[in-house]
């Protein structure tokens, strides 16, 4: 094998690589966000997350049966 095709196969080899390593940055980025969201709605106050929606924590303790 000459060094030219040695270093073609290489990077070849490389290349193929690419692919999972852009996949796991994207997925690592997804994952930074998601906790960085998490961190904002765990700062919000309770009237606020009540206001956007949020179900209180005890509304299944207050509900009854009709």
């Amino acid at each position: 094998m000459s060094m030219n095709e040695h270093s073609s196969s290489a990077s070849s080899q490389g290349l193929a690589a690419l692919p999972g390593l852009f996949n796991l940055r994207a997925r690592a980025w997804a994952a930074w966000k998601r906790h960085r969201n998490e961190r904002v709605l765990e700062n919000l106050s309770y009237d606020t997350l009540k206001d956007i929606g949020f179900p209180s924590v005890d509304d299944a303790v207050h509900k009854t049966d009709q």
